[in-house]
């Protein structure tokens, strides 16, 4: 699990960086690679939670 961890942190890092370098240029291309990082990490975290259980809400 810590490998997935440590590769889905790198993820993150790379969508954050991208995300800062289209707000700064505002160029289509940073843009393009921005949302497909974006959805990198969106289908990461399908993969990981697919295990988790959801718990009852408290209310």
């Amino acid at each position: 699990m810590s490998q997935k961890i440590s590769t889905f942190t790198i993820l993150v890092r790379d969508m954050r960086k991208a995300q800062k370098e289209y707000f700064a240029s505002r160029a289509p291309s940073d843009l393009n690679r921005a949302k497909a990082l974006e959805k990198q990490v969106d289908a990461k975290l399908k993969e990981i939670f697919a295990c988790v259980q959801p718990q009852g809400s408290l209310l």
